[in-house]
């Protein structure tokens, strides 16, 4: 499902964050002519972006991420793409040893004749 991005509003704002005396973060919206007020008192000087994040507040935003993606279908674009990135990565310890052991499972029921079975194959 791609995103048309000829419907999209464009962004007139852009987000700035600042700190207290007390370390509590303020987040706020400014319009992108605006421009941003000095330095009060008591508080740093804003700063754009909206600043690191603390674990609690992370871990919300992850979770609420994953649970909007679980079951969405990825697009056949977004499959090309993954597909792409992965292409000359080479494969973990753990993947080499699964592959080994499998390929050994199917070399011993070859080797007993009970490969046409396993695979509900019909020989004659």
């Amino acid at each position: 499902m791609g995103v048309n991005t000829s419907t999209m509003k464009q962004k007139s704002y852009m987000r700035y964050h600042r700190y207290d005396s007390n370390n509590v973060k303020y987040i706020k919206r400014f319009e992108l002519g605006q421009t941003i007020p000095e330095q009060e008192v008591g508080y740093t000087p804003w700063m754009r972006g909206t600043g690191p994040h603390n674990p609690i507040s992370l871990n919300n935003v992850r979770n609420g991420v994953s649970k909007a993606c679980k079951g969405v279908p990825k697009s056949p674009e977004c499959k090309e793409k993954m597909r792409q990135a992965k292409l000359g990565v080479p494969k973990s310890q753990e993947h080499k040893d699964n592959m080994r052991k499998s390929w050994e499972r199917r070399r011993s029921l070859i080797s007993q004749g009970t490969h046409a079975q396993t695979n509900n194959t019909i020989t004659t």
